[in-house]
């Protein structure tokens, strides 16, 4: 599942299982008592990319949500827009799991001890001209370019929260980037095992 580094601008993407939200709520009434954030298995060498680090939690806030936000945007279109079914099952799978994500981290931002200000609802300029290029798309080619895209959007997220897992300041925000890591391997897996190359070869 080797890939090619992406900016850091294309280091966002989701996060969202059961498991977050209950750790968000141990970290609400007692931030100074969380569990274990797990870290998934990858490696950087797997997944293509180097953790970031020395993100504050503004800059870990703003890139995860701006994933969010591209991932359910681009999967509802791909419901409308693609041919295959098991690429729409995907797609639903990623709305949830990116709504998920998204409810999560902007509980997160707040607690007893501080606040960190939500990020913007609009997505960055690179984001929004992926998305722009994937609505062009013809209906031909678009399940590879949106399997591609979402891809390099959970390739960089991956290093976002791998990163702040490991030297995150924020407690709560560390706890949200360590369950999510694991969600974003499997997302990889699952989505790369969609592409014509992994059809092909079996």
């Amino acid at each position: 599942m080797k890939r090619a580094i992406v900016s850091v601008v294309l280091s966002t993407a989701m996060l969202g299982v059961p498991v977050l939200a209950q750790a968000q709520i141990a970290a609400q009434i007692s931030p100074s008592i969380t569990t274990p954030a797990t870290t998934g298995s990858y490696s950087s060498t797997q997944v293509g990319v180097s953790p970031v680090q020395g993100l504050d939690g503004p800059a870990f806030s703003a890139a995860a949500s701006d994933a969010n936000l591209f991932q359910i945007a681009a999967s509802r279109l791909s419901l409308t827009r693609s041919q295959r079914s098991d690429v729409q099952a995907y797609a639903r799978r990623i709305i949830a799991e990116a709504g998920t994500s998204q409810d999560t981290l902007l509980a997160s931002l707040n607690n007893d001890q501080r606040k960190i200000a939500k990020p913007t609802t609009r997505l960055s300029a690179n984001r929004a001209a992926m998305l722009k290029m994937l609505r062009k798309t013809p209906r031909s080619g678009f399940d590879n370019m949106y399997l591609t895209q979402s891809a390099k959007v959970q390739q960089g997220n991956w290093a976002v929260y791998k990163g702040y897992a490991a030297d995150g300041a924020d407690q709560s925000l560390k706890q949200v980037a360590g369950n999510g890591v694991p969600i974003i391997e499997q997302q990889l897996t699952q989505g790369d095992a969609l592409l014509p190359s992994a059809l092909a070869a079996h």
